[in-house]
This record gives structure tokens, sequence and C-alpha cells, in this order.
């Protein structure tokens, strides 16, 4: 089914605030999916040592004010945004919201691969590398889809 309105792509990463567990994280998904499924969102939830690295897409304002709404959130801190643009497709359409533990050197992998942004507040949207790379990780290792 084709999208009827323009799609955006956002990468963040961020702190979590205080000790994540599985039980943590099984009810955030939890809660994430749905919202995500009736706000039309789509992405990938990666957690490693306190770290969260999560691309979110979908049509505006929905996605900004879901990201509004994680700035905001308690649980998270140090949350800055790697890429933010208009991108042609989903890379995550099927999944509401893949979840896979990684770890903190796949993370770190991630961000390094993501230019630096040429003026503050000013991104691109993830480049097609960084979607494959996260595409193929999700196909590969999240459990919880």
């Amino acid at each position: 089914m084709p999208e009827s309105a323009p799609l955006y792509s956002l990468l963040y990463h961020s702190h979590a605030s205080r000790a994540v567990h599985e039980v943590t994280l099984t009810s955030l998904l939890r809660k994430a999916r749905l919202h995500n499924q009736q706000a039309h969102l789509t992405g990938l939830l990666l957690f490693a040592k306190e770290q969260f690295l999560q691309v979110l897409e979908g049509p505006e304002p929905a996605l900004s004010d879901l990201y509004a709404r994680i700035n905001d959130d308690p649980r998270h801190y140090d949350v800055h945004t790697l890429a933010y643009g208009l991108v042609e497709a989903r890379t995550f359409a099927e999944w509401p919201m893949a979840y896979a533990p990684t770890d903190a050197a796949f993370i770190e992998k991630i961000i390094g691969t993501i230019p630096v942004p040429v003026a503050v507040g000013l991104t691109a949207p993830p480049s097609e590398k960084v979607n494959l790379l996260l595409r193929k990780f999700a196909q590969d290792h999240a459990p919880d889809q």
C-alpha cells in the first residue's frame, strides 16, 4: 500500500537514566508498538549497556510528537539526533518497533558511520549504509519483533 503522506526517518542515541531490565523493556516495547501502530510509525530499538539507539520512521507530525515525548521522558538523558530527514520508503515497514539487544560496540559502529552535521540542528536522513546495517542486524538478531 503506497504511503499517502511524506515519510521521514529519525535516528537518535540516548542514555538510560536508570537501570533498564528486561521487564522494563518488555513493558516499554508493548506500549511503543501499540502507539506506533496507531500513529503509523515503524522502527527499530537497540539497547546495550544503558544506551538506546533508535530509528523511527513515518509521517509528520506523529514523528516529531513522539520524539518530543522521548526528549521529555525521564527514562532518557543526553538524547542526540543523529539523522533526520525525508525518505522515499520505510526501512522497517513491517515492524511497529523491532527490538534487539546488542553490544555497545555495534552502537558505536553505527554512530561512527554518521557524518557530523554541517550546522547545529541540521542533519541528513540516515544514510543507505546505516539503514542497511540496521536492517540486516534486525533481521539477524531481533528475537522480539
